[in-house]
């Protein structure tokens, strides 16, 4: 017999699948005639992912955004790509700073880039008391871990990237589109007009908008966008020292690159001497991200700052209201999914010059 899924436990009983979730969790006092249809319909799909308690709480009724929680809540999992991006690793370590001052216990998963590794991730979704929420900070828009936890209920709050999966949870992102337009318009006030774009994965939706702000800018300008200028790849250094030889061909070489993610213009950065190109004199670079190796480079990096502090702020706050009012008995519709847009801040430093004098 196939598996059945919570959605179709909900369908069955007539009630909507947060509404299953919370009452089958032990979160949620329903009218008798509800509980029965519930019941009737966990025992006649021979649903598996019910938990066996009730009488969980997860916040204290009425209870702020940041007071302590009871101890049943469960402890809140990080889920990020990887530790080689030290932005990543910032990000993680802000999240984990907050939820310890708060007494909030979490555990950290390692989706990977691709969303490939479970981490350990997946036994506590669907039916565990053990998971009160989850802070999906990945680069996989399609990770259909989220869609399980959301459809059994599970507080989530996504970080960084948008996902494509239809879902009603909150975000809390950046404006990778303003900041990347405000990174070239620099760029094009330095007097550069053969700017180069060196981006991240095209699928995912800071790659897109970074690269829609980066063709606005030269668009706005007058400037012509040359795709023999515009390079995709993931977010490693590696691939960073691999752009120049596509960047430094006779007669199609750029004065300055937009880069998509610092540690990609550190690679490019470490190898442009191999190349025989000078920082900035030959070729000036911006970065985005903020992460501190780039202060420490020589040149210092000019870079799009993300606001790392304010984005794990926001990404706690939410967690903790999605998960007071699930405790609280709300109502299915007691608040619209919020999204939270942040600004980016262009950090001006060495690697920035007008361009040489042909």
């Amino acid at each position: 017999m196939a598996t059945m899924t919570l959605t179709q436990v909900a369908q069955h009983a007539g009630v909507s699948t947060s509404t299953a979730s919370r009452y089958l969790r032990g979160q949620l006092n329903v009218q008798p005639e509800t509980a029965a249809r519930i019941d009737a319909a966990v025992a006649a799909l021979d649903y598996r992912g019910a938990t066996a308690s009730r009488g969980v709480r997860t916040a204290r009724p009425g209870a702020g955004p940041h007071a302590r929680t009871d101890a049943g809540q469960g402890v809140v999992a990080l889920v990020v790509p990887d530790f080689t991006n030290p932005f990543f690793t910032t990000l993680a370590e802000e999240c984990a700073d907050l939820a310890a001052s708060r007494q909030i216990p979490l555990v950290v998963a390692v989706s990977g880039k691709h969303g490939e590794r479970d981490g350990g991730l997946s036994p506590l979704i669907g039916g565990s008391d053990v998971l009160g929420g989850l802070i999906y900070l990945g680069m996989s828009r399609t990770d259909e871990r989220l869609a399980r936890a959301v459809e059994d209920g599970l507080p989530v709050v996504v970080i960084d990237e948008e996902i494509d999966l239809d879902l009603a949870v909150d975000t809390v992102t950046v404006d990778n589109y303003g900041g990347a337009y405000q990174a070239t318009r620099y760029l094009i006030q330095q007097g550069h007009r053969r700017i180069a774009h060196v981006a991240g994965p095209p699928e995912l939706s800071t790659t897109q908008e970074r690269k829609r702000g980066y063709v606005d800018a030269l668009s706005d300008a007058g400037l012509t966008v040359d795709p023999e200028l515009v390079r995709h790849g993931p977010y490693t250094e590696q691939f960073g020292a691999s752009t120049f030889p596509y960047l430094t061909r006779p007669g199609n070489a750029p004065t300055a690159v937009f880069v998509g993610s610092d540690i990609v213009a550190v690679g490019m950065l470490g190898a442009a001497e191999l190349h025989g190109i000078r920082i900035p004199e030959d070729l000036s670079v911006v970065g985005c991200d903020g992460i501190r190796i780039g202060q420490w480079l020589r040149p210092q990096l000019t870079t799009l700052e993300q606001p790392v502090a304010a984005l794990a702020l926001a990404a706690v706050d939410a967690l903790e209201r999605a998960m007071a009012r699930r405790g609280a008995d709300a109502p299915d519709d007691a608040a619209e999914p919020a999204r939270t847009v942040l600004p980016l801040h262009l950090v001006i430093r060495g690697s920035v010059a007008p361009p040489s004098a042909p």
